[in-house]
């Protein structure tokens, strides 16, 4: 299972295992046995100080496709043209989990103008004979959308990556990936809620990034026209695809780009008690950067155990672009006895090593009082210094049908920020068609409002 994916329910592995799995919402988290009416696309809009923004249709937006099917967002991008949003995640055609995406207008209203986007402002697309689920969205300088996704064969066991795109219309993009608008690649041994990620580099070249249960980060690069890129990048700098043994059970990496073109994987390896958070760099070929890690010998990975023996991981990763520092949010000493998590944001120097001038030697974990979790992270540059950047983390909060959506901000040295919401805290309780919120994902726009998206 990958947590990225697997606990955006907010509970742990029976309920959110048949509520992704698409058996039904019923099951038990481990202390009380719970039942969720189908979810819904979900958008919200938070002003710059944490309130519901009343000019985005009230500041909550949800989209149901299917109305008895469980549906979420678990990626975001802003179209620039008409700072239209689009979500991107998962709904269900015949049966078979596809890759859903919703568009809004800057308004909350859905961009259902006829000829505007996809039928009504939903796209909806499958990817025969998988599952698949949109996990990452980009929106290339031409308007057109990159949608990655993670793909699973429940015949085989096996788990790949999907990368498709369209026009700025929503209709796939013909010329690519030499006709039908997506390319998919088996990467290994999976689950039904593996995550996969995707980072646009500067020549256009694509990558995608996932994992496998026995232990591997996979990525994989394609050129501008979606053909695999096997003359510039691989494990040895060529093949096109890289993978990099990290441990037991990996879990899907997300990835950004540093200044230098250089591609930093966050997420995590281990099972049960004994999950760490790693981080591994790569240059721009592929090829493992082993200067990267604490000196004396570097490994090109580092591994994070906020306290011995503890449970925490890294879900999202964001490169600070004034001084390449890598911050990563994610979860904290995960106690599934107990049905509670913290979370945990870090902040790396550059070179991998620990910023000890963020919060406690690089570390700040907030406790917000139930199964705390963190799947997403931006930056919105600071009002007096634009080079200083605050931080803004989305999840939720809860389990069972108690969840709630979850949006924080720390300041540039990790406190949470008193100017936004209740002490640097908002929680949004879920407004239907469902019992449970969350904020899978997280922009923040050039007005500095803060969206997010996941289910309600």
């Amino acid at each position: 299972m990958d947590r990225n994916t697997l606990w955006r329910l907010g509970t742990a592995f029976p309920l959110v295992l048949s509520c992704i799995g698409l058996a039904d919402c019923s099951g038990t988290n481990g202390t009380t046995t719970v039942s969720l009416p189908p979810t819904a696309i979900a958008v919200k809009r938070y002003t710059e100080g944490g309130a519901l923004d009343a000019g985005f249709s009230g500041g909550a937006v949800a989209t149901k496709i299917d109305p008895s099917e469980f549906e979420y967002a678990l990626a975001v991008a802003l179209q620039p043209t008409g700072n239209k949003i689009i979500a991107a995640g998962r709904s269900v055609v015949a049966g078979k989990s596809v890759i859903a995406l919703v568009r809004y207008n800057a308004d909350g209203s859905l961009d259902s103008a006829a000829g505007s986007f996809g039928s009504g402002g939903i796209v909806r697309t499958a990817v025969p004979p998988v599952n698949a689920v949109g996990t990452a969205v980009v929106v290339q300088g031409d308007g057109k959308i990159l949608v990655a996704g993670s793909t699973f064969d429940a015949s085989t066991g096996t788990a790949g990556i999907v990368l498709a795109r369209y026009n700025v219309d929503g209709s796939l993009d013909a010329s690519f990936a030499g006709g039908p608008g997506f390319v998919s690649a088996a990467i290994g041994p999976g689950t039904s809620v593996d995550n996969a990620s995707l980072a646009l580099q500067g020549n256009g070249s694509i990558v995608v990034a996932g994992a496998t249960r026995d232990g591997n980060f996979v990525l994989i690069r394609y050129d501008s026209t979606g053909a695999l890129d096997t003359a510039n990048f691989g494990t040895n700098g060529t093949g096109g695809i890289v993978t990099t043994p990290v441990g037991a059970s990996a879990m899907g990496p997300a990835i950004a780009l540093q200044s230098g073109g250089k591609i930093v994987a966050a997420g995590g390896v281990g099972t049960g008690p004994l999950m760490n958070a790693v981080l591994v760099r790569y240059n721009t070929n592929g090829t493992l950067d082993t200067s990267f890690g604490s000196p004396p010998t570097p490994t090109g990975m580092v591994f994070t155990d906020t306290a011995p023996s503890s449970s925490n991981f890294a879900n999202a990763v964001v490169v600070q672009p004034a001084d390449n520092k890598i911050v990563v949010a994610g979860h904290a000493f995960v106690d599934f006895a107990a049905d509670t998590s913290d979370i945990i944001v870090l902040r790396y120097n550059a070179d991998g090593t620990p910023d000890t001038g963020f919060g406690t030697s690089g570390a700040v974990v907030t406790d917000l009082g139930a199964f705390d979790n963190a799947f997403s992270i931006a930056l919105q540059p600071t009002v007096s210094n634009p080079s200083l950047v605050n931080i803004v983390v989305s999840g939720n909060t809860g389990s069972g049908i108690g969840i709630r959506a979850a949006v924080l901000r720390f300041t540039p040295g990790g406190a949470l920020d008193p100017a936004f919401g209740t002490g640097g805290i908002v929680t949004t309780s879920p407004t239907g068609p469902s019992t449970a919120a969350s904020a899978n994902a997280v922009l923040v726009q050039p007005d500095r409002s803060i969206v997010v998206v996941g289910y309600d």
